[in-house]
């Protein structure tokens, strides 16, 4: 049997403003063109996941005026049964900038986003299996009991906390009961600021592995990925007794097989992998809007690949080795 992605995915219509800089506070600025796309963090990563293969299910909500949003990520191969459509309520909006190098500036409205509940994780985990994936971010309510829903479900949960919230920890929000996280560097501060005794070392270039390793060790879970846009991205992930021997996996992406790659080095129970960033000119670079999006969704999906290659480690601490995981983020890269 084949494992599934469950994306509990942010849907949203996307305006996108093209302009010569970021608009600064107070100021008026015309825009050189105007455009009108699918999107959403979670809409966003589904799709990839869906284009590399992945048989994914994406549950949430639209108005109906996001019907052709709908009908654009069942094209993509994604499955859209678990879509709602609310007679009461509008799609999603995102009001995004980009400037003249690319770099973009974001403005959300939830809408029907903001309409997930318990009840909508609970209709669509029923249908799940044990191994399945639910893929989420935090643009979407519902998020805290989707996450309790799939681990009694026996889920593994892959958490982008974007945009993160300022009281994760506080608010009790379920971070250790997910499998990886994924985050951009600005989201790892803010969620390492949560936690008292998390040393934030300044300028050395370990900075973001160190802040890492010290979340992963409060949070006890399987692994962290950073991504740090040009720089590439960096993982951390438990190796356990269990695992400590790398089964061998093979990658169409056509990266070699072995048992951790020499970016990667292993210190006590945690591997870190450091991964550069696609070789592409800067000035080929147009638009960064769903960057991230876009690899998480090609991570996952190479990830369930090599699990289903693999099946009989699903559901053991085996079934997210190191190597997998490499290649994963090669894949997504």
């Amino acid at each position: 049997m084949q494992l599934k992605i469950y994306s509990l995915a942010s849907i949203n219509i996307d305006e996108v403003y093209h302009v010569p800089h970021i608009v600064k506070p107070g100021e008026t600025l015309s825009s050189t063109q105007r455009q009108e796309n699918a999107g959403g963090k979670g809409a966003n990563a589904s799709v990839a996941a869906a284009r590399a293969g992945a048989k994914l299910h994406i549950v949430g909500k639209i108005g109906h005026d996001g019907l052709w949003v709908r009908d654009l990520l069942s094209s993509s191969g994604a499955n859209t049964d678990l879509i709602s459509v609310l007679d009461d309520t509008a799609t999603g909006r995102a009001i995004i900038q980009v400037d003249a190098h690319g770099e973009n500036s974001i403005v959300l409205f939830p809408g029907a986003n903001y309409k997930v509940s318990k009840d909508d994780a609970c209709r669509a985990f029923s249908q799940c299996s044990a191994g399945d994936w639910l893929l989420l971010t935090n643009e979407t309510t519902g998020v805290a009991d989707a996450i309790a829903q799939a681990r009694a479900c026996g889920m593994q949960i892959l958490w982008n906390p974007a945009p993160m919230i300022a009281d994760m920890v506080s608010s009790k929000q379920p971070v250790d009961m997910v499998d990886i996280l994924v985050l951009n560097e600005t989201e790892l501060i803010a969620l390492a600021r949560q936690y008292d005794g998390i040393g934030m070392t300044e300028g050395a270039d370990e900075k973001y592995t160190s802040i890492a390793r010290q979340v992963l060790d409060r949070l006890g879970i399987r692994a962290i990925i950073v991504t740090l846009g040009s720089d590439g991205s960096v993982g951390l992930v438990r190796r356990t007794r269990v695992n400590s021997h790398e089964v061998l996996v093979s990658s169409d992406s056509g990266s070699s097989s072995q048992s951790v790659a020499s970016s990667a080095k292993s210190d006590d129970d945690i591997v870190v992998i450091r991964m550069g960033c696609a070789p592409v000119k800067k000035e080929l670079i147009k638009d960064t809007t769903a960057a991230g999006d876009t690899w998480v969704g090609y991570f996952t999906a190479e990830l369930v690949r090599l699990q289903n290659a693999s099946p009989e480690s699903v559901g053991s601490l085996a079934s997210v080795t190191p190597t997998m995981v490499e290649h994963a983020m090669t894949f997504a890269t």
